[in-house]
């Protein structure tokens, strides 16, 4: 048996188009519908979602507990790697007061909109509202904290810390937890308890959909720790495993057990990345900006020739760009209008045997062939190409 606490959101994104209620508490009840037998699912809903709600929970078998709110939270993404708006904001003044729950075993998502507090034998807590477990005067006999990295800095109190193995243990002491797992986006997860400290690898998928991804490993670590009992290290390469197969297909209830991905090595060092691509237009220096903002993000340090060289004749930047595209391990190229520059800059990357990751969105797959037979990893994905430039 399993409690999720835990969102009911509507979720909207332009590009690439979904437009679905999930929110990451009925998200973690569906992934974990097909090898729990009781979940029991406590939310807030509004009047305009709870028939669907309603009709969603019970095609899982799922038992809900709704607190009806005025409406359904809305988060609009427009590329999955954007910050989302949400909608309506007012919630943020007034906070649903939640029931207290006490179960035996629970996953607790924050809200933004709500407020609760747990008691639980096994708890796994998943803050995302950067709220402290012990600050909503929940307990547990046996805590887990899941959490991404920016979480895990604020929460620690520790935001100019590179160490995230310090980081966690300032966790396990402040909030009182028995096992703390810190995810780091492309860089895999590091888990650390009492046996010591674990890094959890990232496995390699030919696609990525992360948002939701936050939450399946969340509730995958839920399952192998809290029911199952697994230690932790293992209970999180679980739930990366899960987490990439959801990642790839989308597809809930999780499976029995994950396709077997390539495990990535893990970066010790910021890569050195190249991005190539048109920016003759305000759409194009739209893109690649956007592009230069989100790999950076994810921690590569990052060569832009819009940036780092500007527009210029040749003598002013063909050196300079050559010379960077010698220095980087990864060339990102945008291909969209195949830009002659940027095919030769890919060539060259090529030539010198250099790893090169293609976005092509409106591109022949007949115009590709050079590029598929020399090695070049393609994808029409925005969100895909950022991870896999950084993998």
């Amino acid at each position: 048996m399993l409690t999720v606490v835990g969102g009911t959101y509507f979720e909207v994104c332009h590009d690439p188009k979904w437009h679905e209620l999930y929110g990451s508490g009925l998200r973690g009840a569906i992934a974990l519908s097909g090898h729990v037998s009781d979940i029991s699912f406590k939310t807030c809903v509004g009047n305009d979602a709870i028939n669907l709600a309603n009709a969603i929970c019970n095609s899982f078998n799922i038992k809900p507990d709704f607190v009806l709110i005025p409406e359904t939270i809305v988060f609009e993404y427009y590329h999955p790697l954007t910050k989302p708006l949400f909608y309506p904001s007012d919630f943020l003044n007034f906070k649903t007061r939640m029931p207290d729950v006490s179960a035996e075993s629970i996953l607790v998502y924050g809200q933004i909109e709500a407020e609760v507090k747990v008691s639980g034998s096994y708890v796994v807590y998943d803050p995302q509202n950067g709220i402290s477990y012990k600050f909503t005067g929940s307990t547990a006999t046996h805590l887990a904290l899941v959490l991404n990295h920016r979480e895990a800095l604020l929460l620690s109190g520790l935001t100019d810390q590179d160490n995230l193995e310090e980081v966690g243990k300032a966790l396990l002491k402040n909030e009182e937890a028995e096992v703390v797992v810190i995810k780091n986006g492309p860089h895999g997860a590091l888990v650390v308890d009492c046996s010591g400290t674990h890094i959890i690898p990232v496995f390699k998928t030919s696609s990525v959909w992360p948002i939701g991804s936050g939450d399946i490993f969340s509730a995958a670590f839920a399952w192998k720790w809290a029911l199952e009992k697994l230690p932790a290290a293992e209970a999180a390469l679980l739930a990366s495993r899960f987490t990439a197969q959801y990642c790839q297909s989308r597809i809930l209830p999780l499976p029995v057990a994950p396709n077997i991905f390539q495990q990535l090595r893990r970066n010790t060092h910021a890569q050195k990345l190249y991005l190539a691509g048109p920016f003759f237009t305000v759409a194009e220096r739209w893109l690649i900006n956007e592009l230069r903002c989100k790999l950076i993000e994810f921690g590569n340090d990052v060569f832009s020739p819009l940036h780092d060289v500007g527009r210029g004749g040749p003598d002013q930047v063909v050196g300079k760009d050559l010379a960077a595209i010698e220095n980087a391990d990864v060339v990102l190229a945008v291909l969209n209008g195949e830009d002659p520059g940027t095919i030769f800059e890919i060539g060259y990357a090529k030539a010198l045997k250099k790893r090169v990751v293609v976005l092509a969105e409106n591109t022949l797959e007949n115009d590709l062939t050079m590029l598929i037979g020399s090695g070049c990893e393609i994808t029409n994905d925005f969100t895909t190409a950022v991870y896999m430039a950084s993998w």
